[in-house]
């Protein structure tokens, strides 16, 4: 009995000493992961924003104007549950901009396009609560089609997609959030997108996309200029973000024509000088049409940017994901990953990142994407410590 219970211990301990073995010797899978995630059917499945301190997203479904309300696992940020509310008048009202409000916190701001009017609205703690609008502004005339939708300093602002049906012109809208009728419309190129201010000039900037300018307002003055975007480089400024610390600026993408794009995107600085980027890759990035644009920058590994490629402007262009880090002074591209995304020709739209997770939306096929990493972070993947496919083989090699 005592020499069964010695050789147990003897196979056993031989045992737990091989799975120790196996366990020292195995490493764990670096694994990229992106997701699609089906909504309500739509034709136009197009802005979305984060609800801050909240499992919620809400995105905009412009063609029959409904707000879908999207329940997020709190530890993966998978989209779990979805509630669709309608928005306006009718199914006609055109449910377009959305965006976190920072003067009223976990409440957003709205676009109705075809209504012509701003909501701030709270979304409800539950996923089932409809939306309660605390707040309606009625875009004055001839102000025509909020667009997008921003909240810089105590001011709301909206980009007005449509030709006025007064004069035929474009706006720029911008009213005080505790008094509207204290507003102002800019007279505009064809036609304002995104609105965004430069840190320290306080410089107000809109990306204009058909007549592919940008545009300078200042707020003190009322003065305006246009800075146009150089044939030579690219055109279809559309997305646009205020960059901080090595970032510091306003930057741009550019989303190309018919034809494809260019794989351009800039910087304006604090003096209004405008400087262009090129995505290196010819294969990847040559035809790049640039839409959207997001912060990519962390602690640990500097200043960098999501980039958002549609097919929403031409077929030539892919739908993918592209992270760019920068040199040391930010004065070139460093390196560049590159996400196709599951679905071609389905014109990607924005691109949002959460805490550890980043979200994409697709507009033709009414689907919300998510990248997800794991044991690695966005900019390790190998293919993206470098450029040139050649040294990609070799290190793999």
């Amino acid at each position: 009995m005592l020499a069964s219970i010695r050789n147990a211990f003897i196979i056993t301990g031989t045992l737990f000493a091989s799975l120790a073995l196996c366990q020292d010797s195995s490493t764990s899978l670096v694994t990229r992961r992106l997701t699609e995630y089906l909504l309500p059917q739509a034709v136009e499945t197009h802005e979305f924003a984060r609800v801050p301190n909240s499992p919620f997203v809400l995105l905009s479904q412009m063609s029959d104007s409904k707000l879908i309300k999207i329940q997020l696992d709190p530890l993966t940020e998978q989209p779990i549950a979805y509630q669709a509310f309608p928005m306006g008048a009718s199914d006609k009202s055109g449910l377009h901009g959305v965006w976190p409000s920072t003067m009223y916190p976990g409440k957003m701001w709205l676009t109705l396009q075809n209504d012509n009017k701003l909501l701030l609205v709270d979304p409800g703690t539950h996923l089932s609560t409809p939306p309660t609008i605390l707040k309606t502004i009625d875009i004055p005339t001839p102000g025509n089609g909020p667009h997008c939708v921003f909240e810089i300093g105590n001011r709301v602002w909206a980009g007005l997609k449509l030709a006025s049906e007064q004069t035929g012109q474009y706006y720029v809208f911008s009213a005080d959030i505790t008094n509207s009728t204290n507003y102002n419309l800019y007279e505009c190129l064809n036609s304002p997108v995104f609105i965004k201010e430069e840190p320290v000039s306080k410089f107000i900037y809109v990306t204009q996309d058909t007549d592919s300018s940008i545009m300078r307002i200042n707020v003190t003055t009322g003065a305006t200029k246009q800075l146009p975007i150089p044939p030579s480089v690219g055109n279809t400024p559309v997305g646009m973000i205020t960059g901080h610390g090595a970032l510091e600026g306003v930057w741009f993408s550019l989303a190309g024509n018919a034809t494809g794009g260019a794989g351009s995107f800039g910087r304006i600085d604090s003096k209004g000088h405008m400087h262009f980027f090129h995505l290196q890759n010819p294969q990847l990035g040559g035809n790049a049409g640039l839409l959207h644009i997001a912060d990519a920058s962390t602690t640990a590994q500097g200043p960098a940017l999501w980039l958002l490629s549609t097919s929403l402007l031409s077929t030539h262009s892919p739908d993918a994901l592209i992270r760019v880090s920068f040199n040391d002074d930010v004065t070139a591209v460093a390196s560049e990953e590159y996400i196709s995304m599951l679905t071609q020709n389905a014109m990607v739209h924005r691109v949002v990142p959460m805490d550890n997770t980043v979200l994409v939306s697709e507009l033709h096929t009414y689907t919300l994407a998510q990248l997800q990493y794991n044991n690695t972070v966005a900019g390790r993947w190998l293919p993206a410590e470098t450029v040139t496919e050649t040294l990609v083989y070799e290190k793999a090699s």
